[in-house]
Order: structure tokens, then C-alpha cells, then sequence
């Protein structure tokens, strides 16, 4: 939940930014502040899924590759190697 509001809260920083230096027209104009305002957001919630996921990421790995001591480690601290 926090890399969404990070992403949203950097968006919003962004636009404002944004806003200043190239006015109303400019972002009109200019189609990159669209994409790197919606890709702020959207680094946010694939950051926030990545950050969900990996608890049992590192044990879905250690399975799969077999011998990698630093992988085991990573899954032996994982929340769902308990």
C-alpha cells in the first residue's frame, strides 16, 4: 500500500511541477507528462504487488533452482517458510 501512495503522492508532485514550468498549454502540447504522470502511478502499484508477492518469492525460487545458498537464506526469513 505505501509504494501506491508514494507513486500517487510523486505523481501529484509531478504534475504540479509540471504545471509551473510548462502552463496549461504545454502540458496539452507536450504528451510525455501524461506518460510519465500515469507511469509514476503505475510503478507504484507494480511495486506494491512485487512488494506482495516476494514474502514467498524467494521460496518459489529456492525450489526451483536447488544448491543457491543466498536464495535459501532469503526464503529461510520469509514469512511463509514458517
Amino acid at each position: 500500500m505505501k509504494p501506491i501512495f508514494i507513486g500517487v503522492v510523486a505523481a501529484s508532485l509531478f504534475g504540479i511541477v509540471a504545471t509551473k514550468f510548462l502552463g496549461t498549454e504545454g502540458l496539452l502540447t507536450n504528451a510525455w507528462v501524461d506518460v510519465v504522470f500515469w507511469s509514476l502511478i503505475g510503478v507504484g502499484a507494480a511495486l506494491s504487488t512485487v512488494d506482495a508477492a516476494w514474502g514467498c518469492l524467494p521460496c518459489h525460487v529456492s525450489r526451483l533452482v536447488h544448491k543457491q545458498s543466498l536464495i535459501d537464506r532469503l526464503c529461510h526469513n520469509a514469512p511463509c517458510a514458517h
